[in-house]
């Protein structure tokens, strides 16, 4: 045992590998120090990125939806607006506004405004074609007895019945007839080829 040796390891190699370990250890930390701030600046820099398009989807989407829908302000005028132009009797327009007469419907709306009319004491005495010019076509009567008897009071006439006189190229001549059987007017309507009103005359 007294013969027994304590080895000591050179100091300079000890402290060789020390420093070895410290700078291995610090190397270690260093790497795991960078992953960790690069993992962090990821998922932070994604964190933004899906954040802002939220905000911007909710904005752009609000500012959308905003445009189309009314407020209560815009609710409450049209309200108060329609209610006004309900109940006021008063206004210009309801005060001049007017049936149309079955003259104004012969004219306007049957005729289409497409023929002139000649008045006799208020009535109605003759009509004619005017729109020619402007390229338009004459309008084709297809019942003329049912035509006659709808407008017989523009006409001035009292009739029951209405009987086809005659029928030649261009004319058709029908006699009006009154509830005694007494021919009271006839109509006189002038066509074109194509069997189209060009002017319709009324006689007493």
């Amino acid at each position: 045992m007294g013969n027994a040796k304590v080895i000591e390891f050179p100091k300079s190699q000890s402290f060789r590998r020390r420093m070895q370990n410290r700078i291995q250890e610090q190397r270690s930390i260093l790497v795991l120090s960078i992953a960790s701030v690069v993992i962090m600046a990821v998922f932070l820099n994604q964190s933004l990125v899906n954040k802002h398009d939220e905000n911007e989807f909710a904005s752009t989407g609000n500012r959308g939806v905003a445009s189309f829908q009314p407020t209560d302000r815009d609710f409450q005028w049209e309200h108060d607006l329609a209610q006004k132009l309900s109940t006021d009797t008063s206004s210009r327009a309801l005060a001049l506004a007017e049936k149309p007469s079955l003259r104004d419907e012969l004219v306007f709306a049957f005729l289409e405004g497409k023929y002139g009319m000649k008045l006799s004491q208020g009535k109605v005495e003759s009509l004619e074609f005017i729109d020619a010019q402007a390229g338009e076509q004459p309008l084709a009567i297809d019942n003329k007895k049912s035509f006659l008897n709808k407008f017989a009071t523009v006409f001035g006439l009292q009739f029951s019945e209405v009987s086809l006189k005659s029928d030649k190229a261009g004319e058709q001549v029908y006699s009006l007839i009154d509830s005694s059987r007494t021919i009271v007017g006839e109509a006189h309507f002038q066509l074109d080829d194509s069997g189209r009103l060009l002017a319709l005359k009324i006689t007493h």
